[in-house]
Formats: C-alpha cells, structure tokens, sequence
C-alpha cells in the first residue's frame, strides 16, 4: 500500500469558516420553524376539540397518528439499516476501508467505508421519515381495523366467502402494508444490486474477476427472495380487490374473473412463494445469477398463462353469450345493492295502473292539469334569441322555469 495523507489536506492556509457550524444552525432554525408551525396546527385543533368536549378524541387521534409514524419509521430503518449491514459484511472483501487518489502529484486516503456508513445512516433515515410520514396519514384505516367490530352472521360474500367487516375494516390494512413490504424489498433490491456493482467492479480493477472466482450473489438472492414474496402477499391482496373492479355492465367479479383470474393468481402467488425459496435456498448453499433465473421464470409463465386463458375465456365463451355467462354475477350485484341500501327490507305489491283519461280525474285535478307544461324551453329560447335578442347587448343564455300566483291563480311561468 502506498503511503496515503489523511483527507482533508492540513496546509497552512487561513482556516476556513466552521461550514459544519453554520449548516448545523440553519437546519435547526428550519427544524425550529417547522416544528412551531405544527405545534400551533395541533394546539388549534385541541382548543376546538375541547370547545366541544372532545378533548379525549382528540389525543386518542394524536397517540395513534405519532405511534404509527414511530413504528413504521423504526421498523423501516431497522430493516433498510440491517439490509445496509449485512450486504456491506457480505461484500466486506471487496470494499476497501480506503482507497488512494492522485491530487496534485500527492497520494491523499479517501475514507470509503465511513463515507458509506454515513451515506447509509443518511438514505434510510430519509427513506424511513418519508414512510412513516406516508403511512401515519393512512391512520384512519387502522384505527377503524383496531376497532373493528366483530359480528357473526353478518353479510358474506358469494363468491371468496369473505364477511363484510373483512373488506370494510381489514382489506385496506392488508393493502396498506403490502406497499410497504413491496417498498422496502425494491429499495433492498437496489441496494444489493449496487453492492453487487461495487465487487465486480472492484475485482475487475484488482484483476481478480475471473469465471473461476465467484461474485458473492447471496445478498441479491435472499433479497430477490424477500421482494419474490411481498409480491405474492401483494398478488393474493389482488384477488379480494377483483370484487371492487368496474365493468361495462356492473361492478364486481366476472366470469372470466370467477372461472379464470381467482384461481390462476393464486396460481401465482403459489408460483412466487416456491420461486422466493428457491431464490433464498440457491443464495445461501451456492450463490449463482441462474438461480434468481430459475426463481423468477415460474411466476413470470404462470401470470403469461393466465393473461392468455383470460382473454380466450372473454373473447371466444363470454362474448359470443355475455348476458347469459355473466347473469349470475350481474345477480349478485343487483341482489348486494338492495341489500346494502335496504331495498330487500320491503315487500313489493302489485298496482293497477289505469291509462284512461278518467284516471286523472279532470273534476278533481284542475290546478295540476292546468300546470302541466306545455312549451318547449329550447324552442321558447331559440325564439327569444331570435326576436328580441341585440347582440351586443342581450343575451338569453338559459330558460328558468317557476309558478307564481296571477290573479289569484298559481301558474306556471318561464
């Protein structure tokens, strides 16, 4: 190793200005502003909970939004963190502590490792504060999902068999904490995929890459693995929210959903969950790039598949017969309807309708007779632009209807 000079440089220049100091008072100015201005936003809102006796809503609200945010922040600067740490032990053989550059003719030591400790600390901080800030916004969701209630014999539904509280109370926690999983497995892939860059990197200025010797694939195979099985939580999440799609005809699940697209994503999921051992069991007994090949390929065939049976399924069986293959689903939604706005509580009766002029009974119903309108406002307003409009000055843009009393009788007037 050739002999290094600490970085910075000590010369005998006139010392600097304390930048650290500076930049340290300006962020907690900012920090001090921002965090007046949210202290007032909050006391604001507890002095009109307490105008109306709320008070204690209003804290239960507060000790539930900050308790989100600290744990979804620690966990995923746990997780990002520890992520750092292991990759960076993994690769430990190929990122040096120090690496010596050229300035002016003079070797100066660039301190890598700690500048990646920093950088890190620094990613997932930031990263973390962005989550939890995202996901203690969503408070509303776990707050009705930890106060759920629990009724039994309530409304199912016909086709997953799931109760109404699942999809009104649980469903959008699941949904919630599945991007969080996804996010936090894309960024961990990401962060494998770099160190991987750094090794080969690294080895091929050493000119030790070479096919005899390895790269050290384990942290990109076990995060593959983490990232293959969000996506399978992800994808079975998928399946309840078919029940939720909008069609042409109705709302809900199809056909080619019920017959095709249920069981082929849980074909999937099942595809992602043996593809996500796969990827962990090849990264810790022989760490290759062809086993996250052989991790991915299953899942990626499996959703081809049922990709191509639902578009046969809709275009040669649904289509050529839609309104019969689809009535039981469109019954399920019309008979769900009612239910939900209680239509299936009333009894239905016949009623003879008469349609002879002696229904409307004239004796009786002058006044309505007499108000029933006659004219037509799009050709009450095409006459009035055509004979008492000017142009430059009148304009009728539109025809109002009312009834008012004349001479004592109530007529109708535009």
């Amino acid at each position: 190793m050739p002999e290094t000079i600490e970085f910075p440089q000590h010369t005998s220049q006139q010392p600097q200005p304390p930048r650290r100091t500076i930049l340290i008072l300006i962020a907690l100015i900012a920090a001090a502003f921002i965090g007046c201005r949210v202290a007032l936003s909050m006391w604001i809102d507890l002095l009109w909970f307490q105008s109306l006796n709320y008070a204690s809503v209003f804290w239960a609200t507060l000790r539930l939004e900050w308790g989100i945010f600290a744990a979804f922040g620690v966990v995923t600067f746990a997780v990002l963190y520890g992520a750092y740490a292991a990759l960076s032990r993994a690769h430990a053989a190929d990122l040096p502590g120090t690496h010596t550059i050229l300035i002016g003719g003079q070797p100066v030591s660039l301190p890598v490792a700690k500048v990646l400790h920093l950088l890190a600390i620094g990613i997932a901080l930031v990263i973390s504060l962005g989550t939890a800030t995202a996901m203690k916004s969503q408070w509303p969701q776990f707050a009705l999902y930890w106060h759920a209630p629990t009724v039994a014999g309530g409304v199912v539904d016909p086709i997953l068999g799931k109760p109404l509280n699942f999809y009104l109370f649980t469903l959008p926690v699941w949904d919630a904490l599945s991007g969080w999983l996804v996010t936090l497995a894309v960024i961990c892939c990401i962060m494998s995929v770099l160190f991987l860059l750094i090794a080969g990197g690294g080895r091929a200025l050493s000119g030790k890459l070479s096919t005899a010797v390895l790269l050290p694939w384990r942290g990109l195979s076990v995060a593959v693995g983490f990232l293959l099985l969000t996506i399978g939580f992800h994808a079975y999440i998928g399946r309840f929210e078919l029940l939720f799609e909008h069609h042409t005809i109705f709302d809900g699940v199809s056909y080619t959903d019920a017959h095709v697209t249920l069981t082929g994503m849980l074909l999937v999921c099942v595809a992602l969950v043996i593809g996500a051992l796969v990827a962990i069991a090849g990264g810790l007994m022989r760490p290759r790039g062809s086993w996250l090949i052989l991790a991915i390929l299953p899942a990626i065939v499996c959703y081809a598949g049922v990709g191509i049976a639902g578009w046969y399924v809709t275009t040669f069986v649904v289509k050529p017969n839609q309104l019969d293959k689809e009535r039981p689903y469109i019954a399920y939604n019309i008979a769900l309807t009612r239910q939900a706005y209680g239509l299936d509580r009333f009894t239905q009766h016949e009623f003879p309708a008469e349609t002879t002029v002696a229904a409307a009974d004239p004796a009786n119903n002058q006044s309505t007779l007499e108000n029933i309108r006659l004219w037509d406002v799009q050709a009450l307003q095409d006459t009035l632009r055509q004979v008492q409009e000017i142009r430059t000055y009148y304009d009728f843009p539109d025809i109002d209807i009312d009834r008012y009393k004349l001479n004592g009788t109530l007529r109708e007037v535009m």
